[in-house]
């Protein structure tokens, strides 16, 4: 801690990677300049769509000419409930365009975030894909719905030309202090939250991330969906230097060799994605391209296991390690040389603009070596949470090591400073947690269970066994008088209410819940209950287990972990990755040879129709195993 001249004391935060944060270029601005700069060089590749920057340019006037005329306005949302296309990117140009706020909740995620969206903000335009992404029910029951406008009636191409004829822009300017996106994530309450970004936060973020990225041309492949804000670094980066951006469809994104062949049919220099995604990619026999000068990871922890296997398989690209909550504006810290060789990899220096303090309960520093709460400052903190006053006043508060008005967030991080003068990250100081980049509450995933009519109460833990990824369990107390309720039953219950990372993998029932010395739930005690096999669950998956079901439903309990899935579970939403379909593959393929493609597990995820497809090119079905369901397999 440092005295300043007129007697207040402040602290010495953690040095970013540059001295300075570099020139703060309004984001639209920026994006406009390269249209006039490079107006036919390549600006998007995504779905075998490929725009120009001029012809990106041009979309986005044309579309946003369309929700203009449907009411959007700045101050207001356009939310984007599509699957991941050109269109989706060429929306957000068009809020940006506009002044307006964008939204981006694709179809599959969880109908109650768009409730959420519609309660918390002033949405004008919803740009649907169908009649089932925006549900009658909602509408109907808002006293001032937002326009539906339907994907289906839109092309790129005619947005294109329409946006040709169009001879200038008619919005009005707005301040950089306007909010540029909502992003949701996952609320303790059981409520999502959306957390506003300005403008000026977007472009702080941006701009500063010259120094690590570098500043010549670029390929930039991003592992992630638009809804997930850790995209918009990149993606912004990109549009607004001229760059090549290039996004996976749903498609290649869920296959990791699609992905890794997309990435060297176009000679990819950057590369982003989560760790356990990465992994699978490393794994990918293809490869990545010799073009690839930089892999950045972030959205969830970064092992000294993954760094030391980029290195054995990609000596000659660089490693950075990004961290942030969505709070701050994509990433907040970076890590630009990771070193696989420590226990654990840090999440580094804050950006330029960005202050990081490690506190204690009282607000006060604590010293190098021990750990405290993470508080972030600067100019990456956002607005706050859309239409929740109490929330916002919680998370983000007075900062009083920082200028008058200034605020710290409080991510509910534990860190620490290590020798180098490194953050490390040490977990969550509350529930919590990321399962495959993305960030869900346990009391939320509790919430939702407590809302079953055969729940009474739940608990809800995130465990990980040895190097495997976190698991989350769920313990279960049944109401009085009525038995466990069935695992299936109860994930059942939980699709549509939750992502489906948050879904538990496990549910252990439990006739009483142990309660520690304040009359908590005892989560000491629970954990003894886990099965250390992993393998039994709430009641027998139930379903017909004939032919060669039961036999690959054996296998699913290997890779799995856990003997919880039901016939026609699907394989994501029992505990399944891209990383373990990998696996999966491996162990079908011993028991019948090339009887199935690793492509193909994509497609049929269930063991119903998995154990289907084998037997019709087996041509046989497998005796002596129709009898009885798997309640506990033999691993």
């Amino acid at each position: 801690m440092t005295r300043n001249p007129d007697g207040t004391d402040e602290f010495i935060h953690v040095d970013g990677p540059a001295d300075a944060p570099a020139e703060v270029r309004p984001v639209w601005a920026a994006f406009r300049s390269q249209v006039v700069r490079v107006p036919e060089a390549t600006a998007l590749i995504i779905g075998g769509v490929s725009l120009t920057y001029r012809e990106l340019d041009h979309a986005s006037a044309g579309l946003a000419r369309l929700l203009w005329g449907h009411g959007l306005r700045p101050g207001r949302v356009v939310c984007v409930r599509t699957r991941q296309s050109a269109l989706s990117v060429v929306a957000i140009l068009a809020a940006l365009r506009t002044g307006a706020t964008w939204a981006v909740l694709e179809p599959d995620l969880p109908v109650g975030r768009f409730e959420a969206l519609c309660r918390d903000v002033d949405c004008a335009v919803v740009l649907s894909e169908g009649g089932d992404a925006v549900p009658a029910s909602v509408l109907s029951a808002m006293p001032a719905p937002p326009t539906v406008v339907d994907a289906a009636d839109l092309r790129v191409t005619r947005l294109v030309e329409a946006g040709q004829e169009l001879p200038s822009d008619p919005y009005p300017p707005v301040p950089e202090q306007s909010p540029a996106y909502v992003a949701y994530t996952s609320g303790s309450t059981g409520v999502p939250k959306g957390v506003m970004v300005s403008r000026g936060q977007l472009a702080a973020s941006i701009s500063c991330r010259g120094p690590v990225y570098g500043t010549e041309h670029s390929v930039f492949l991003i592992a992630l969906r638009l809804s997930f804000d850790g995209i918009l670094g990149g993606m912004f980066w990109s549009l607004t230097r001229g760059h090549t951006l290039v996004l996976p469809d749903p498609r290649q994104l869920v296959q990791v060799a699609e992905f890794t062949r997309l990435a060297r049919e176009h000679r990819v220099t950057h590369l982003f994605n989560i760790p356990s995604y990465y992994r699978a990619v490393l794994q990918d026999p293809g490869g990545l391209p010799d073009t690839l000068r930089l892999v950045v990871v972030g959205g969830e922890e970064c092992t000294p296991q993954l760094v030391g296997a980029h290195h054995e398989r990609l000596p000659r690209t660089r490693i950075v390690n990004e961290y942030g909550p969505t709070e701050t504006t994509i990433a907040c810290t970076v890590e630009t040389d990771p070193d696989p060789t420590r226990g654990r990899i840090a999440i580094g220096r804050p950006w330029p603009g960005a202050r990081t303090l490690v506190l204690d309960e009282r607000l006060c520093e604590v010293p190098a070596g021990e750990r405290g709460e993470l508080y972030v400052g600067g100019s990456l903190v956002a607005l706050g949470y859309a239409n929740q006053p109490a929330l916002t006043a919680e998370r983000f508060v007075a900062d009083p090591y920082g200028r008058p008005g200034g605020r710290l967030y409080r991510t509910g991080d534990i860190a620490g400073v290590d020798e180098r003068g490194a953050l490390q990250y040490h977990g969550r100081t509350d529930e919590q947690a990321k399962i495959r980049g993305t960030r869900i509450e346990l009391g939320e995933i509790a919430s939702v269970l407590e809302r079953h009519a055969g729940v009474e109460q739940a608990v809800v833990l995130c465990e990980r066994a040895g190097q495997d990824e976190p698991q989350v369990i769920a313990f279960v107390l049944p109401t009085p008088g009525s038995g466990p309720p069935d695992a299936s039953e109860l994930r059942e219950h939980c699709r549509g209410r939750l992502v489906e990372q948050a879904t538990p993998t496990l549910f252990v029932p439990v006739d009483h819940m142990p309660l520690d010395h304040s009359t908590k739930a005892d989560r000491a005690a629970l954990r003894k209950l886990i099965p250390k096999d992993r393998q039994a669950s709430a009641g027998t998956a139930g379903g017909d287990w004939s032919g060669h079901r039961l036999a690959v439903g054996r296998i699913w309990a290997e890779v799995l972990g856990h003997s919880g899935a039901g016939p026609d579970d699907n394989f994501f939403s029992v505990g399944g990755s891209s990383i373990k379909v990998i696996d999966l593959h491996d162990r079908l393929d011993r028991r019948w040879p090339e009887a199935l493609r690793v492509g193909e597990l994509f497609d049929y995820i269930t063991i119903a129709t998995q154990a289907q497809l084998i037997a019709d090119r087996q041509g046989e079905r497998a005796q002596g195993e129709e009898d009885a369901p798997p309640a506990t397999y033999e691993l």
